[in-house]
């Protein structure tokens, strides 16, 4: 014990006293400060914009243009020449857009945009909406309703709801819960993506180094190589705990701190529509893929001569990697597909993708547990059998492939 808590000290305490500590954490804490002052960020680039000035030539003889509403962005006004004339101003640079509005034969409103060049996606979709707007009132004008049925039109919600009538099933979530669910599940994926590759990397190339400047030697001989396995696992887990801990407290002061406290709020509303459960299993998840990617760095380190050899090592574990990401976020359109399915179970990708399944679905808690047990036992498995290869790993030298040092490392640990 007292071997293993001084090479897990000096494990941990050497990387966290290393400026590439500080700087991927002051750059991780500047993302997430950008992430909640982006309103404030945004709005010193576009303060100084000008709305986009639209003229409008209505051509239905309705006044259709009284539908169009100003905002921060788009000004409406009225046309005042011809068409050919607006067309000119427009060419000219003195207006914008030349917006057209005119009636289809079955009386619906049809509108053209024209413009000197493409328009932004944002401006795209703002006039999208503003002229779909237009349209319904225009109808709604056309079919000439009164106020009150006019107002039922527009403001009509469809209360949908699910009963499960079977007596022993699930009543089942909501659409809103499964869908912050799915959202929260990406982000949950997009945490273990990146924390994994990284971390995945710094124990790899710290075994690595240790190999290569013949230091392993020395530590071998004055103790085991588990030992030295799990202090080095181990410190770079505690690790990996305190920057996510860092991080993760500062986000949450953050949010308190910024805009009067709006981004706390919507984080409250967003934790309250999901389930204790979802939590628990998200947090166990994401800690088990670390010590299960972890493990299988300090394995794959412990086989290569040099730190440069490192990522051609750990290559195969960063496609299963992106392998299991892409599947996660090919599931947020829909998280009951067979592939979501399988690879919820497969435990290498599992702890980005079950928590998905367990908010955005109803599925049963049953399988959720199934697929954490399978990842607890391949954790097991690959440690006892790390523990026997890497006694072998650590002392070979062999220059060739993979394949030749496996067999060397097997050799060696008999």
């Amino acid at each position: 014990m007292p071997k293993f808590l001084l090479l897990f000290e000096q494990s941990y305490m050497s990387k966290l006293k290393a400026k590439s500590f500080y700087i991927t954490t002051f750059i991780m804490l500047l993302g997430v400060t950008a992430f909640f002052m982006w309103p404030t960020i945004s709005g010193w680039f576009s303060s100084n914009e000008k709305p986009m000035t639209i003229t409008v030539s209505d051509q239905t003889e309705n006044s259709a243009i009284a539908y169009f509403r100003d905002n921060k962005k788009i000004t409406f006004k009225p046309a005042e020449r011809s068409v050919k004339q607006e067309e000119h101003q427009v060419l000219t640079g003195k207006i914008d857009a030349l917006l057209l509005l005119s009636l289809k034969s079955d009386g619906r409103l049809d509108a053209e945009l024209r413009t000197k060049k493409p328009l932004e996606l944002n401006t795209q979709q703002m006039l999208e909406e503003q002229v779909r707007a237009a349209s319904q009132l225009f109808t709604i004008q056309q079919l000439k309703l009164t106020a009150d049925q006019a107002q039922r039109v527009m403001n009509q919600n469809v209360l949908f709801n699910q009963k499960v009538i079977a007596p022993d099933a699930d009543t089942g979530k909501s659409s809103q819960q499964k869908t912050t669910a799915t959202f929260v599940s990406y982000a949950v994926a997009l945490i273990i993506y990146l924390f994994v590759l990284s971390y995945l990397s710094i124990i790899s190339s710290e075994i690595a180094a240790e190999k290569d400047s013949r230091i392993m030697e020395i530590i071998i001989s004055s103790t085991s190589p588990i030992v030295h396995l799990l202090s080095r696992v181990c410190g770079v887990l505690a690790l990996a705990m305190t920057q996510f801990i860092v991080l993760i407290g500062s986000a949450l002061i953050m949010a308190r701190s910024f805009q009067s406290g709006k981004y706390w709020y919507l984080l409250s509303d967003l934790f309250s529509s999901l389930t204790a459960g979802y939590i628990v299993f998200a947090v166990l998840f994401f800690f088990f893929a670390c010590i299960l990617y972890t493990l299988m760095g300090a394995v794959l380190g412990s086989l290569v001569n040099k730190v440069q050899d490192v990522g051609q090592a750990v290559m195969p574990v960063t496609m299963v990697l992106m392998i299991g990401f892409f599947i996660a976020i090919s599931g947020m359109s829909n998280p009951d597909t067979l592939l979501i399915k399988i690879f919820s179970f497969v435990p290498f990708t599992a702890s980005m993708i079950m928590p998905m399944r367990i908010g955005a679905t109803d599925m049963s808690l049953w399988q959720g547990f199934f697929s954490l047990l399978i990842l607890i036992a391949t954790i097991f498995v690959l440690f006892m059998l790390s523990l026997r290869f890497y006694r072998g790993s650590v002392l070979t030298y062999t220059n060739g492939s993979f394949i030749k040092k496996i067999k060397q490392a097997i050799q060696l640990s008999k």
